[in-house]
């Protein structure tokens, strides 16, 4: 048992300390790599704090039970994960939604990827998953110009009650209003 004040240092030139101060607490290194780890099978390391309301709370993990060679650092439900001194950008789930909300400036997605595509998928309605929209990175600039895929009778469709709609069936294009002149 140390007092307040009193640091355990460990090395011959003091490389890691580990002090308490009376009101906060401290983990030194100063040499090398720092690891953190854990040597039980299919076992967590679990960062709890304090969660505002007298209580803690699990803020994320990092699970030792992945199947295989995925590694996963795990947020529970209710978890905001924010970038940024005012929280700028969050990337949230709730227990039935995901979010990602930019509070500051663009948002701009990337693919640094020689001739990739930045690909949005979502349910098809039938147990499986559909490409809605892609952005082709690799339809020549000179041919097709940047391109927007969507794929074959898919809708493109404008105004709240669907009133104009672009649709492409891999035979015959069709553009058409519902609504108005």
């Amino acid at each position: 048992r140390f007092s307040d004040s009193t640091s355990a240092y460990f090395g011959a030139s003091n490389d890691l300390t580990i002090q308490h101060d009376g009101s906060n607490s401290y983990i030194n290194n100063g040499t090398g790599d720092l690891y953190i780890r854990q040597n039980t099978d299919n076992k967590d390391i679990i960062f709890q704090s304090d969660d505002g309301s007298g209580g803690v709370e699990t803020y994320f993990f990092l699970d030792g039970s992945s199947a295989g060679s995925n590694n996963f650092t795990v947020f529970p439900d209710n978890s905001f994960a924010a970038f940024g001194d005012g929280l700028d950008l969050n990337i949230g789930h709730e227990s039935s939604h995901s979010y990602i909300t930019n509070n500051t400036g663009n948002l701009t997605i990337t693919n640094n990827t020689d001739d990739g595509d930045i690909i949005f998928k979502s349910d098809n309605g039938s147990g499986g998953v559909t490409p809605y929209l892609t952005l082709d990175g690799s339809a020549a600039e000179t041919t097709l110009h940047r391109t927007t895929k969507v794929v074959d009778s898919m809708y493109v469709a404008a105004g709240t009650g669907t009133d104009m709609y672009m649709v492409h069936d891999g035979s015959n294009s069709y553009l058409q209003n519902v609504t108005g002149h």
